[in-house]
């Protein structure tokens, strides 16, 4: 996959996580996205394919948090030398700034085979919508109501 249209999956697949979420929360969530970049988050003991490669060195140190990225740099750290993510999960974690942040939980696996991606069948692969997580005992709309997506910040 290209540059390009890895940078235009993002974007889509954020579109689509905030559209998403919004029916479940509270505030406003923005248009404008920062991204939570987490790396190697999949189990990549098995045997690699021919076409996988992986960054053990990427792997984030117990209790850090990765600095917020935008769409560009997102692009420039996970797209390498046409290999990206099998793939990447998309949260939306909280609202502050006028932004809307969202968690990128990403396979450890990089890939240039596209049959090896996965959400295929989406408009935005290597994405895969996931929305937020949940409050504890949060049950559905109708029984909850909507909830703050800061809840864990309160």
């Amino acid at each position: 996959m290209n540059r390009e249209v890895f940078l235009n999956h993002l974007q889509i697949a954020s579109r689509h996580c905030a559209e998403f979420t919004r029916a479940m929360v509270t505030e406003d969530l923005p248009d404008q996205f920062l991204y939570l970049v987490i790396p190697n988050e999949s189990f990549d003991g098995n045997p690699l394919h021919a076409d996988e490669m992986v960054f053990p060195d990427d792997t984030l140190k117990p209790g850090r948090m990765p600095a917020p990225r935008n769409d560009t740099d997102v692009v420039d750290y996970l797209w390498r030398d046409g290999r990206i993510p099998e793939w990447i999960d998309v949260f939306v974690r909280r609202v502050a700034s006028g932004y809307t942040f969202l968690k990128l939980s990403c396979c450890g696996r990089f890939t240039a085979n596209d049959e090896l991606l996965y959400y295929r069948n989406s408009d935005c692969p290597p994405f895969g919508i996931k929305g937020t997580v949940l409050p504890p005992h949060w049950k559905s709309l109708e029984a909850s109501g909507k909830f703050s997506i800061n809840w864990r910040e309160n």
